[in-house]
């Protein structure tokens, strides 16, 4: 396996964490450093570029990790996946927390999205870094 294939694995695997931690109720208050309105409309521009279907905004929002776990093949899965629920309606509701990553203990906020689609909806799980790059993407 390449590096750049075990790399993107260990992007997602750290982006799940932070996930189910967030889902499962672990998240903490959002740090001082976020406004939270801000956090709120950077987690609707990804979910935006994700309908979209915009792999470069995606990536130029993102930090240097993502960049190099948004691989082209990955989100075209992506893309495929949220495709099945048809056409885009709405965010239905979103909530944000805080979160410290145990790795190297950088603040960071976490938004859980509900988007509505024609077929069914998705849950988005999305992080950021204080400077406002992605850190974290999933949905179920």
């Amino acid at each position: 396996m390449s590096k750049s294939k075990i790399k993107s694995i260990c992007i997602l695997v750290l982006s799940l964490i932070i996930c189910f931690g967030v889902l499962a109720g672990c998240g903490q208050k959002l740090s001082s450093d976020f406004d939270e309105a801000e956090v709120k409309s950077a987690a609707e521009n990804v979910i935006t570029l994700v309908n979209e279907k915009d792999s470069e905004g995606l990536r130029e929002m993102s930090t240097v990790q993502m960049k190099e776990g948004l691989t082209d093949d990955l989100l075209n899965k992506v893309y495929e996946a949220i495709g099945e629920g048809g056409a885009f309606k709405n965010v239905e509701n979103m909530g944000v927390a805080g979160m410290t990553n145990k790795e190297n203990n950088e603040e960071l906020a976490v938004v859980v999205a509900k988007a509505k689609y024609e077929n069914k909806s998705f849950t988005y799980t999305i992080s950021f870094t204080k400077d406002m790059k992605l850190a974290g993407l999933y949905y179920k």
